[in-house]
């Protein structure tokens, strides 16, 4: 399919859909990323990461601790981190663990947890664990982590596409949508059929296999239920491009 969408020349980006705390899948996507852009190189190269980098999987520590290195010292790329529904649920957890937030731990966040070397009593019922819980979070997690979840940005835009987690809301402009519906929407966005203002690149819903539609691109092809991590390479008017990490 000819490519409807555009980014400026010798600008390339490579857009990760959600890790869930696939730490070792994360690095070998860099790594097919690393060998792509060292066989085609380009001016400005960007790794946009489109949020969900913790819960469900085993190593949620060792995802954050491969993107807070990674933006260290991997000069080649600049690194776009975006803001997912579990990053905020995480946060929301620390900050209020009696609050709505508590389902956090259903959604993934008991590995998470885990991984950072929390231990939840799963003999007890978790509502008189949870300040307790999130205490332990909090004192586990490194100032670093805490400031990468600080500064995740809730959407990023370049040429004529939309990078976001979650969507948007058909309608209404980009830059008055919602934090809800950047990180969370699913419908009305994923069965609306009609271009938006720019195309939208997105995760959030997982699929078996990314879904390319004229108006979005999902990159959640379902890691955590042992589909693959994608990526998808954009630049210029080209056609947009995989790389894809399959689990052992």
């Amino acid at each position: 399919m000819t490519a409807e969408y555009k980014i400026p020349e010798g600008h390339r980006i490579y857009a990760i859909g959600d890790v869930h705390g696939y730490a070792d899948i994360l690095a070998r996507m860099h790594d097919l990323i690393e060998a792509d852009y060292q066989e085609r190189p380009v001016n400005r190269a960007q790794i946009v990461y489109l949020g969900d980098y913790v819960d469900r999987g085993p190593d949620s520590k060792g995802v954050l601790d491969q993107l807070v290195e990674r933006e260290l010292h991997a000069p080649d790329f600049e690194h776009i981190f975006l803001l997912g529904n579990h990053e905020n649920g995480m946060m929301e957890f620390m900050a209020e663990p009696e609050g709505i937030r508590q389902d956090w731990l259903e959604w993934g966040g008991i590995e998470a947890l885990q991984s950072y070397g929390v231990e939840p009593d799963m003999g007890k019922p978790f509502t008189g664990q949870l300040r307790t819980l999130a205490a332990q979070l909090g004192e586990a997690m490194p100032l670093t982590h805490h400031e990468f979840l600080k500064n995740l940005k809730l959407f990023y835009e370049v040429g004529d596409y939309f990078f976001v987690h979650a969507g948007i809301r058909p309608g209404v402009s980009l830059h008055k949508q919602t934090k809800q519906d950047l990180t969370f929407i699913r419908e009305p966005f994923l069965s609306h059929d009609k271009p938006h203002e720019k195309r939208v690149i997105h995760g959030h819903t997982a699929m078996k296999e990314v879904e390319v539609k004229h108006n979005r691109i999902n990159l959640d092809s379902g890691l955590y239920r042992g589909g693959p991590l994608s990526c998808a390479v954009i630049e210029g008017a080209q056609e947009v491009r995989l790389l894809q990490v399959k689990p052992d």
